[in-house]
């Protein structure tokens, strides 16, 4: 495993540990995903900024982009890496919007 597949592969785990978030998405018209030798990692594009791309499943929707955000910022930081995180919700399951779970 290279250091590119380790670090996008250790930001897509960190992302959808957080709950609220039902998985990667890859994204619209233009695949976001980090690629490396023999494979991808759909969701994450490891540029500057970092991005993630959601489906959510939980409201309020913020709170779970913050700490999307925060969990991937925590990756970074100890892989010595500085660059900002962008999340984006590319989609949100219809459970979220009929029920609203109270915050932790």
């Amino acid at each position: 495993m290279n250091d590119q597949e380790r670090l996008a592969s250790a930001v897509r785990d960190a992302a959808l540990a957080v709950p609220g978030v039902a998985r990667l998405t890859s994204g619209g018209a233009v695949e976001v995903a980090t690629q490396f030798p023999g494979g991808k990692v759909v969701g994450v594009r490891l540029g500057n900024p970092v991005e993630v791309h959601v489906a959510v499943d939980r409201s309020p929707i913020i709170p779970v982009t913050e700490r999307v955000r925060a969990a991937v910022r925590a990756v970074l930081d100890r892989s010595g890496e500085h660059r900002p995180v962008e999340v984006v919700v590319d989609d949100i399951d219809p459970v979220a919007l009929a029920v609203t779970v109270p915050e932790r």
